[in-house]
């Protein structure tokens, strides 16, 4: 037999064990779960490559059918039913058989069978399988046929409904006052079937919230003045996974001053750091405290013209994006008048147009280098892009491999992708680790109609592994702060889970999750947090941030001088431990 009916054999044979495996035979429910994922996948793998290759023969194809119906079938028995109900993996499984059961129908020119197949599953196919029906070649054989067509225009339609995006109409100046109710009511809708803090839900009352802002988006007189409403509307959620976004036509609304960095310190808002040299020119120094925005107080400007339309998830998050990010954003056209207090004390005014240093390079990914006492200094910026990984890995050659001790740096890490987190945890230690629990709220009408209350999916921590081959054993210290967010907040889970050092600086943001896209009139969006993640044990650290052991905060002098007190306190603390476990 060729290797391709060999394979297509062995279809036959993984699906009569999945059967005995779901009929009994496995010790838990969980472990006949798993079996059963295990072995459809593996069916599903097969078939998709032998209905992809124009080599599979018609022999080949004709043998997929009874294995790929068969599986079908036992995942339509009593006792898959029960496995499925409680697993999303196993349920994607089954429009996913059935479509590449279509597949082979296709390939085999049985257009009737292939077509009845897929109307059946078509609004159940994830996006990417929908876009596999549109353009692959396994199915060239009936996308001529009306029945065909019609179906991929019901596909079209379904699609719309799903993601909302008939709501996405073209931008203009001001939008009908009909797309701003439809926007707004996307907006209440999505957030109160999604959103992962219902308890905050019931506390604004969201329904009677949604009311009082139906006339109000109808006054407005702009798209902007309209995105700028559904922002502060969105903002009472308080959740910085949970944000409305201009659209792009709007960006010039709301540019800051790039190379200018400053913060609330002591209840000061201090610069404390000018990265341009124009900047420098026009007076602008580290240490200096900002009084007045525009002629009005800067607490006052921040607190009334700046926090209502901030999407925060702590008091330390939202100081984040009020005096820090967003403080000085406003129209591009419209320079901005600073009154500013000298560290001599002297207080100066000057005249800064937004848009300075919009280009501005962002930090690398990775910076490392070698302290005093032989102990690494490794700042990993972002988890957003995979190369964050290999680039640790160039720091753990250059640097890490050789230090008798490792300070990571995340406090101006905003997330990313936690697997790349996990991934860089895995060269700390030589065992797995636990990582997040997750849960997200199970809708299922009937059970509403029922008298059910709320029901959860909940979610086990997974499992972080190590490297496997680099192995960097000495003391380890992770710096954090309000700016340590998301993904950046999972990783800090997770090596406090490893218990391979101490965590020093401030309370990170408290804010992770998965965002849900939302399309709204005009070119703009939102997003709406709907998985609420927490530590193995269920402590909850989304609106809380996650504490660091020892507590180090910058004060309005550390800022002047460029002193990093964090850092110093790492040093002392890897240098002890060092000591005392004799690394060198």
């Amino acid at each position: 037999m060729s290797k391709t009916g060999s394979s297509l054999a062995t279809i036959l044979i993984v699906t009569l064990i999945c059967r005995s495996a779901v009929m009994g035979g496995s010790d838990s429910k969980a472990s006949r779960t798993d079996e059963l994922i295990a072995q459809l996948s593996k069916i599903e793998k097969q078939a998709a490559e032998a209905t992809g290759s124009e080599k599979t023969s018609v022999a080949e194809l004709k043998s997929l059918l009874p294995g790929l119906s068969q599986a079908l079938n036992t995942l339509g028995s009593s006792e898959s039913l029960a496995l499925i109900n409680g697993d999303s993996t196993l349920q994607d499984l089954g429009p996913l058989l059935a479509f590449r059961l279509a597949g082979a129908h296709a390939r085999l020119g049985q257009r009737k069978e292939a077509l009845e197949l897929l109307n059946q599953i078509i609004f159940e196919l994830p996006g990417w399988r929908a876009q596999e029906l549109r353009t692959s070649p396994t199915f060239a054989s009936i996308k001529e046929d009306p029945g065909f067509k019609q179906m991929l225009a019901r596909l079209e339609r379904w699609t719309r409904l799903w993601d909302g995006s008939s709501f996405a109409t073209d931008f203009k100046e001001n939008l009908t006052d009909d797309e701003k109710v439809a926007g707004l009511s996307v907006l209440w809708s999505e957030a109160k079937n999604s959103f992962m803090d219902v308890g905050r839900l019931v506390d604004l009352d969201w329904d009677r919230l949604f009311l009082s802002y139906l006339p109000r988006v109808r006054q407005t007189r702009s798209t902007f003045e309209y995105y700028r409403l559904l922002q502060q509307m969105c903002a009472q959620l308080k959740d910085g996974h949970t944000r409305v976004f201009l659209p792009q036509q709007l960006s010039d609304q709301e540019v800051g001053v790039g190379g200018l960095k400053f913060g609330l310190i002591e209840d000061k808002v201090i610069i404390f750091d000018v990265v341009y040299e124009e900047l420098r020119a026009k007076g602008l120094e580290r240490g200096q405290e900002i009084l007045s925005i525009d002629g009005i107080p800067v607490r006052k400007y921040a607190e009334e013209r700046v926090a209502p339309y901030q999407f925060a998830s702590t008091p330390q998050d939202l100081a984040v994006r009020v005096y820090s990010a967003n403080l000085l954003s406003g129209p591009k056209d419209q320079p901005i008048e600073l009154e500013l207090k000298t560290t001599a004390g002297a207080v100066i005014r000057k005249t800064i147009p937004r848009g300075w240093g919009q280009g501005w390079n962002d930090p690398p990914l990775v910076e490392s280098r070698m302290l005093d006492g032989n102990i690494a200094y490794v700042a990993v910026n972002s988890l957003n892009d995979p190369k964050v990984v290999p680039e640790f890995d160039k720091a753990f050659e250059s640097t890490i491999h050789r230090a008798g001790g490792l300070i990571l740096d995340i406090r101006n890490n905003g997330g990313g992708n936690s697997g790349n987190g996990y991934e860089i945890l895995g060269y700390l230690t030589d065992h797995g680790f636990p990582t997040s629990r997750w849960q997200t709220r199970s809708y299922v009408p009937t059970f509403r109609s029922w008298g059910n209350g709320l029901q959860w999916r909940r979610y086990p921590a997974g499992e972080g592994r190590p490297n496997g081959k680099k192995y960097f054993n000495k003391p380890v210290a992770v710096l954090v702060g309000p700016r340590t967010y998301s993904s950046a907040e999972d990783f800090c889970v997770a090596f406090r889970n490893l218990k391979r050092g101490s965590i020093i600086g401030e309370a990170t943001g408290g804010s992770t999750g998965n965002p849900l896209f939302v399309r709204l009139p005009g070119g703009g969006g939102a997003i709406i947090c709907s998985k609420l993640d927490s530590f193995p044990d269920g402590s909850q650290f989304v609106g809380v941030g996650i504490k660091p052991d020892i507590a180090v905060s910058t004060s309005v002098q550390d800022a002047g001088s460029g002193r990093d007190t964090a850092l110093e306190t790492a040093v002392r603390i890897i240098s002890k431990k060092a000591r005392s476990e004799g690394v060198e």
